[in-house]
C-alpha cells in the first residue's frame, strides 16, 4: 500500500533542504522537475519552498497518495524514460532515491534537453546502515546480504547512481557533494514495515531481519547516511 510504503520510510534531513535553497535548486517562483516523487516526502519540502513542481511518478496508487498530500505540486504518471517533456521549461531537477532506477542513457539526455542553461540537478538518497558503526542487528543484516551473489555485505558501497555516472557523457559538471549521518531507533514493527518497503528483499528475509531486531530487545538503533550531490547542466 502507498501509505504504508509513505509512512515506513524515514524522512530526509532538513539540513539537505537548505543545502538545496542555498544552492538555488529549489526556492521561490523556480520551476522543478521532481523524478519518482514516491508519496510526496520531498515533494513537500519543494512546495513549502515555494517551488513550481511537476512532479513524474509512474506507480499510479503512490501518484494518488502524492496528488492527496501535496496538492500544490502537478502531477505527471510516467516515467522519465517515456515522458514527453517540454524543452528548457525547468530551472531545476530533483530525484530523491528514484534516480538508481533510470536508465541513465536515457534519462540524462531527457533532462539536460528539459532543463534551461545552467539549471541544476540534485540527486539524493538515504544509506541504510553507515559501516563505521557495528551492531548486532546490523551484523545480522549483513550476513543476510552476503548470502546474495554480487552484493557486498558490509554496505561499503557507495549507492548509485554516483558522481562519476551522473556527469558521464558531459552533460552534468558535479557542484559538490554532501553527506550526512543520523541515527533513528525502530521497535520490530518499524524495522519489518521499512524492510518491507526494499524492492530488492524477499519475504523471508524480512522476517529474518524481524527476528533479528527481537533478538535485540525488539528495539534496535539504526545508523543511517543520507547523500546528496549537485551537478550544473553543461
Amino acid at each position: 500500500m502507498a501509505e504504508d510504503y509513505d509512512s515506513a520510510r524515514p524522512p530526509y534531513p532538513a539540513a539537505l533542504f537548505d543545502v538545496l535553497k542555498e544552492a538555488g535548486v529549489i526556492g521561490p517562483e523556480l520551476a522543478v522537475l521532481e523524478v519518482g516523487a514516491g508519496s510526496g516526502q520531498a515533494t513537500r519540502e519543494l512546495v513549502s519552498a515555494g517551488s513550481h513542481v511537476v512532479a513524474l511518478e509512474p506507480g499510479l496508487d503512490l501518484a494518488a497518495l502524492l496528488e492527496q498530500e501535496v496538492p500544490g505540486a502537478s502531477v505527471i504518471r510516467n516515467r522519465l524514460e517515456d515522458s514527453h517533456l517540454p524543452d528548457a521549461a525547468f530551472d531545476s531537477v530533483v530525484a530523491a532515491t528514484s534516480m538508481h532506477w533510470i536508465d541513465l542513457s536515457i534519462g540524462l539526455p531527457k533532462l539536460y534537453a528539459a532543463m534551461r542553461p545552467g539549471g541544476l540537478l540534485a540527486v539524493f538518497r538515504h544509506v541504510f546502515g553507515d559501516v563505521s558503526t557495528r551492531s548486532a542487528f546490523r551484523e545480522h543484516v549483513e550476513q543476510i546480504v552476503s548470502r546474495r551473489r554480487g552484493e557486498p555485505s558490509d554496505g561499503s558501497a557507495e549507492p548509485g547512481p554516483t558522481v562519476s555516472e551522473l556527469e558521464a557523457g558531459g552533460l552534468f559538471v558535479p557542484v559538490r557533494s554532501e553527506r550526512w549521518k543520523w541515527d533513528i531507533e525502530l521497535t520490530t514493527q518499524q524495522v519489518t514495515d521499512l524492510f518491507r518497503t526494499f524492492s530488492n528483499w524477499a519475504v523471508e528475509e524480512v522476517d529474518e531481519v524481524a527476528a533479528a531486531a527481537d533478538a535485540c530487545g525488539g528495539r534496535v538503533v539504526e545508523h543511517y547516511q543520507s547523500v546528496l550531490h549537485v551537478l550544473r547542466r553543461s
